[in-house]
């Protein structure tokens, strides 16, 4: 009788892993590989904010969380899966305390595009952040730091009209196949809730970091923000 392969262990599970694209042309099989790499990414820099520390006083009270509906930005985007409780177990055994959080929850999933190729990544968390500048900080700070991941745009804040937060975003660049794409993303905090909302879309991938208008992914990520924050009952 053969032996049995090993099982993984929860922090190597491929569950994070998206499924593989359709298309088997170079560019769809790279995208979909850098989608891999989002996809553990979003959930790897997450696990550093569950277990928080500092006194109940430090923080403020709790009056927002975050939820992951069925479609985002009037049904452009469908939920494609939701790792919110998967990797927990995983998040425990491996958390820090870098964001300064207390009381944190994760809301980790994927959304697809409605009507065309690429994933929208949404990476947040929601609980009681102590210093909501420096955990939107190195939410992007973290994004960039995998190997084989590097910074094609510096971050810059924005704050679109109307907004109570700032929101940062940058562009980050993944280089294999000899390929190179490239990933917009921003990230804000507002001491309740926080997320980075990154994007694979393969209009853009391909293109110059300098072309990428994040004025216009900042508002996009606020209106994201308004479907995904809600008040806590």
């Amino acid at each position: 009788m053969s032996t049995p392969p090993p099982q993984r262990s929860p922090a190597t599970q491929p569950y994070l892993l998206p499924p593989p694209p359709q298309k088997k042309s170079r560019v769809g099989v790279f995208l979909g590989v850098v989608g891999g790499v989002m996809a553990l990414l979003i959930v790897a820099w997450a696990a550093v904010m569950v277990i928080g520390v500092g006194t109940d006083g430090d923080f403020p009270e709790a009056r927002y969380r975050l939820t992951l509906p069925e479609t985002l930005l009037g049904g452009e985007y469908k939920l494609e899966q939701d790792f919110s409780d998967s990797p927990q177990d995983s998040f425990e055994q491996h958390a820090e305390s870098a964001l300064g959080g207390l009381d944190v929850q994760a809301a980790v999933a994927i959304y697809t595009p409605a009507d065309r190729g690429g994933q929208l990544n949404v990476s947040g968390v929601y609980g009681r952040f102590k210093d909501a500048d420096d955990a939107r900080d190195t939410m992007l700070q973290d994004a960039a730091d995998p190997e084989g991941l590097s910074i094609a745009r510096a971050p810059r804040d924005f704050r679109p009209s109307g907004s109570d937060v700032p929101v940062t975003c940058q562009v980050v660049a993944k280089e294999d196949l000899n390929m190179r794409v490239i990933m917009p993303m921003c990230a804000w905090n507002d001491g309740n809730t926080g997320a980075l909302i990154g994007e694979i879309d393969p209009a853009v991938s391909s293109g110059d970091a300098r072309d990428v208008d994040l004025a216009r992914l900042a508002e996009r990520t606020l209106r994201i923000r308004d479907e995904l924050r809600q008040p806590i009952s």
